[in-house]
């Protein structure tokens, strides 16, 4: 797996208007990566990105090694790319981690089959705690922090992107580890295409 940091550069109007359009964002992620005939290469190659809170920096994760030179010139103020492992062996059952993530908590409704946000902090909490253990891990402390909606438009279609997000920041402890390395991989919730999903640990 690669973990990327990139710095937006402050004086690049591209910047800010991908910043005010999640699908031109994801546009501009993706193009950091190889143009290879595949229906879906954000779930092929396991892309999760994060606008880091109140700042220019983005993460990547991603399966396979990213090029950042092939974003235009002058659009990044730097960027940095670390490679790492993801092994049971370290990710033991009772191993203590700090999280950061940012999530789209949301269900469907059972009356109309729509996908709706949940709003209420109680809920968004919930939402994260009776899921975790599908994921491999326990909540021990939770902060969700509210967050700015995501909003984007894609070209030449009338609807728009609209995605309730927050940010669960606290304390977790691993109960399986191969379901959080699938976590960790593959992301959490929906909106993993605009920003949501990437799950990052720190070691206590």
């Amino acid at each position: 797996m690669y973990l990327s940091r990139l710095l937006l550069n402050d004086h690049d109007r591209r910047v800010y208007q991908d910043l005010n359009n999640a699908h031109k964002l994801h546009q501009r992620i993706m193009q950091g990566f190889p143009d290879e005939e595949t229906a879906t290469p954000r779930q092929d190659w396991h892309i999760l990105y994060r606008q880091e809170p109140d700042s220019l920096t983005i993460l990547v994760q991603s399966a396979i090694a990213p090029d950042w030179e092939r974003l235009p010139e002058g659009y990044l103020a730097s960027a940095a790319v670390k490679s790492f492992e993801l092994s049971p062996a370290v990710l033991k059952p009772g191993t203590l981690y700090q999280f950061r993530l940012h999530a789209n908590p949301s269900k469907r409704d059972s009356k109309t089959r729509k996908i709706i946000g949940l709003y209420k902090q109680e809920d968004q909490l919930n939402w994260l705690q009776k899921r975790s253990e599908g994921w491999g891990f326990h909540c021990l402390a939770v902060d969700p922090i509210p967050v700015a909606n995501t909003y984007g438009k894609k070209a030449n279609q009338s609807g728009k992107i609209s995605i309730h997000g927050v940010l669960f920041q606290g304390t977790l402890q691993v109960i399986d580890p191969d379901k959080f390395i699938s976590a960790l991989t593959t992301g959490i919730g929906r909106g993993k295409s605009y920003g949501c999903g990437l799950l990052s640990i720190a070691k206590i």
